[in-house]
């Protein structure tokens, strides 16, 4: 019996210098791979051959068949599927399962379209036509490449399939593996016997992802009289705060807040403010979810003492991490029990509703009719009451085909809204922050300059000239301002301490706004920087004290 491999090979695999520098990990993995196949090699030469177990196979194929483009058209794949196998869905979920993609490990999308790939795999090993054809499509124009060289086989060994299977960036792939196997089925490629060592390395490589997803998504105990600790904990506080009179929003300030910000977040994906509460499957109430995740608190960082504002702040944290868990796992089990998933026992003894307890008189029931598409010809008075309930019946059907186009296009026309709000939105912004950057520009070049000489004989000239001009200056010393307004009382000088909030009407028809950067706060100069590019004024910035030098400035830049 002639080995899949020659002896150089096996050499290759437990040296440990024959590459310079590998990673200890993949000579680890080198190593696992080669003990494989010794061994395979050795319980064939002995005549210890069994039927290979395929699980691993179906596994590594169902982790990677599908593709980003394939994602992309799996509505239109699914669809055909479903209408073509809908009734066979039981039997194919009954023939095989594999643990690729779980809810717990994989986004929902991907779980579920894997769910659906599962499905179509199965009827294909169950020799369904349909699957067998619409996986081999699949192949055909998702993996190309691959395709076109598999199509070339009648026969394949393990050295070949390795060879197609391997991945210049990451070395072995063992869903590249999986797929080339089980695709050679549906393409008629005979497997050479030495393939056999293949389905235990696919084999063993799915148990140890398993146990490793297993132990990843195991539920997280808590140490032993923990949570009854927290307990204690939030009734002290929540007592502190009874006796000393605290209404209760107070009381709970930060939660609230949090919530409320959260709600925001909500809106502007646009569902309803408390959506996250309503996707909490298990809620007890505000106290026990901050019970919770104190618990959680202590178990993240069990040396740090966390203050009641900060439990309530994380509080809203662990209630959306519970709020999407609790979301996945309906989405679960509701799509596995639409494409053949079996109710629990438990489930169906207490339902209330049993369709066995359902009659359906078949014989006196009238032959179905075909829709009526056409208006009922009223004028030749042959109209019966059947005829104008099919009529009504296939309106009812437009007009709900209608509506879910209506509805669709709806929620385009919103989306397409939401993104043009947030584009406008960012235009403004940069044309705003243009604007001032032009301004800070200006005003860098002033300050650089200010030391220049103002021509004296010029400045009455200069003076009447902007004195009728509808000029607003924010900011500056009391004194400052006040030689100003003797000069120009048209214009509009505001002392800061005299506007606690600001009026957009008191900007209304001004020509321009200057503001003065030596005697301005950050909080004054953010309320008024925004009405000014709300109104689109014109604006510049001010950092001398000397009245000559701001009169020549602001002639510069209003009149010459």
């Amino acid at each position: 019996m002639k080995p899949p491999f020659n002896n150089q090979f096996f050499q290759d695999q437990f040296k440990d210098d024959f590459i310079d520098n590998i990673d200890p990990e993949d000579i680890k993995h080198k190593r696992k791979i080669a003990g494989i196949m010794l061994q395979d090699l050795m319980n064939r030469q002995s005549g210890n051959v069994v039927a290979p177990d395929t699980t691993g196979v179906g596994f590594e194929f169902l982790m990677g068949f599908i593709t980003p483009e394939m994602s992309c058209d799996f509505a239109l794949i699914e669809q055909d599927f479903l209408k073509n196998c809908r009734s066979k869905l039981e039997e194919f979920r009954k023939a095989g399962w594999y643990g690729a993609m779980s809810f717990r490990t994989h986004k929902p999308l991907d779980a579920i379209q894997n769910s659906i790939l599962c499905l179509i795999y199965n009827g294909a090993k169950l020799g369904d036509e349909y699957c067998i054809e619409l996986i081999k499509n699949l192949y055909k124009v998702y993996h190309k490449k691959e395709y076109n060289q598999l199509k070339r086989f009648r026969t394949i060994n393990a050295q070949e399939i390795l060879s197609l299977s391997e991945d210049e960036i990451i070395g072995d792939s063992y869903p590249t593996m999986g797929r080339i196997v089980a695709m050679c089925q549906f393409l008629g490629i005979e497997l050479h016997e030495n393939c056999s060592f293949i389905y235990k390395l696919l084999n063993n490589d799915r148990e140890e992802f398993l146990a490793m997803e297993d132990e990843e998504t195991e539920f997280l105990q808590f140490e032993e009289g923990l949570f009854d600790e927290c307990t204690e904990q939030i009734n002290e506080w929540v007592e502190e705060l009874k006796k000393k009179n605290i209404p209760r929003r107070k009381k709970i300030k930060n939660y609230l807040d949090t919530i409320d910000f959260i709600g925001l977040c909500m809106r502007q994906h646009g569902y309803v403010d408390v959506y996250p509460r309503l996707c909490l499957e298990n809620d007890m109430g505000v106290k026990m979810q901050m019970i919770r995740t104190l618990a959680m608190l202590r178990t993240w960082k069990p040396k740090k003492e966390f203050t009641f504002e900060e439990v309530q702040f994380y509080t809203n944290i662990y209630d959306l991490a519970a709020a999407l868990a609790d979301t996945a796992d309906c989405l679960n089990y509701d799509v596995g029990y639409l494409i053949g998933d079996e109710i629990d026992e438990l489930d169906i003894e207490d339902a209330l509703f049993n369709p066995a307890n359902m009659t359906v008189n078949v014989k006196n029931r009238k032959p179905e009719k075909k829709p009526v598409t056409n208006v009922a010809p009223v004028s030749k008075g042959d109209v019966t009451a059947e005829d104008y309930l099919a009529e009504i019946a296939e309106l009812r059907k437009k007009l709900n085909e209608k509506e879910q186009e209506n509805k669709y296009l709806r929620e385009m026309y919103r989306s397409a809204k939401h993104s043009s709000e947030e584009t406008e939105g960012l235009v403004k912004k940069y044309e705003a922050e243009r604007d001032e950057l032009i301004a800070l520009r200006e005003y860098a070049y002033n300050s650089e300059h200010e030391n220049d000489d103002v021509e004296e004989d010029k400045l009455p000239d200069m003076e009447k000239a902007i004195a009728d001009k509808k000029i607003v200056i924010i900011g500056g010393h009391v004194n400052w301002q006040n030689k100003l307004k003797q000069l120009f009382p048209e214009w509009l000088i505001v002392h800061l301490d005299e506007y606690k909030t600001v009026n957009s009407r008191m900007l209304e028809g001004k020509e321009k706004v200057y503001f003065f950067t030596d005697y301005i706060n950050h909080i004054s100069y953010k309320k008024f920087i925004a009405i000014v590019r709300e109104k689109n004024i014109p604006f510049g910035y001010i950092g001398s004290s000397n009245i000559g030098s701001v009169v020549a400035q602001i002639y510069e830049e209003m009149v010459k």
